[in-house]
């Protein structure tokens, strides 16, 4: 069971308000100020700079922040265990970005709950800055995420490096070679802020000194089918993995826009608290959906694992 002063503490740095922390918790002012001064006399160090205009953590509360959330993390993992009627069963709670948890995560999915009848997955779809937010929360136990991210934050393993290309209809009057400057001239059809292909188009934009807002039209889908079906009515282009559109491409309803000069790939990682206490049950995890991605990104099919 996590400390009663811990929870005080991770509801302080989440509000940032004393006020609000006690009304919050149910509790007095007085007491969140005790609860505070106890860890901080605990370990010895200030957790929290008041001199600033906003409340905000020390360098030291900062390290105490993100081992108390692995704690909370931990403690309501213990809880949930408890609760499973087979001890044996694993119960994972994960959330995947949009591109990963639509096209790469269900063969691997299938596969392994075929093999391992006995756990439970839940898989939560968002994008990178929501998932992160969740797992801080404890409300999920990992991440597949694509996009930026703070690696010093957290554990984090590479599950792969895939291609990031642009596609348009196939019949889509496009010139058939172009320079990185040309691809402003056409409609560009994208994700919603915050997701991660949103996050590398941007970066990749940059290093050549452009932005989305130089696009001759923006058009933002929370849903890549979507985006994937209107890049097929010819109302523009768009970038994907390349994994996301090879059907399409081999079916011929997409084709590959060529831009000179230009080679993008991405990293799809795994992400998870620091010092969990899990960790060896989610690398198991990760290792199983290793071996499928291998199999899905190098081969684009599942028979090996799932005939």
């Amino acid at each position: 069971m996590l400390d009663f002063r811990i929870k005080t503490f991770l509801e302080l740095c989440r509000l940032k308000n004393y006020t609000k922390t006690a009304h919050s918790l149910h509790i007095t002012q007085p007491a969140v100020t005790q609860h505070i001064q106890y860890l901080e006399r605990e370990y010895g160090m200030n957790f929290f700079d008041h001199e600033a205009r906003e409340l905000t953590l020390t360098p030291k509360g900062q390290i105490f922040y993100w081992s108390a959330l692995t704690m909370e993390a931990n403690s309501r993992k213990i809880h949930e265990l408890m609760q499973q009627p087979v001890a044996a069963a694993r119960y994972f709670r994960f959330g995947a970005t949009l591109s990963i948890g639509e096209y790469l995560m269900p063969p691997i999915l299938a596969a392994y709950l075929k093999e391992y009848p006995q756990n439970r997955l839940s898989m939560l779809v968002e994008n990178t800055a929501a998932l992160l937010k969740k797992l801080d929360g404890g409300e999920i136990d990992f991440a597949v995420v694509e996009g930026r991210f703070d690696k010093n934050a957290y554990s984090h393993v590479l599950l792969a490096n895939e291609k990031f290309i642009a596609v348009c209809a196939a019949d889509f009057p496009i010139q058939e070679e172009m320079l990185m400057d040309d691809i402003t001239k056409y409609p560009l059809i994208i994700r919603e802020k915050g997701s991660g292909t949103r996050w590398i188009l941007e970066d990749i934009l940059a290093e050549h000194n452009l932005s989305i807002g130089q696009f001759e039209k923006l058009s933002e889908m929370g849903n890549f089918a979507v985006i994937k079906h209107l890049v097929q009515e010819k109302l523009g282009l768009t970038f994907a993995y390349e994994s996301v559109v090879r059907r399409e491409i081999r079916e011929g309803k997409l084709k590959k826009v060529t831009i000179q000069n230009f080679q993008a790939a991405r990293e799809f990682n795994f992400v998870y608290l620091k010092d969990s206490i899990f960790e060896k049950e989610y690398l198991e995890f990760y290792r199983y959906c290793m071996t499928g991605v291998g199999l899905l990104l190098g081969e684009g099919t599942w028979s090996l694992m799932n005939p």
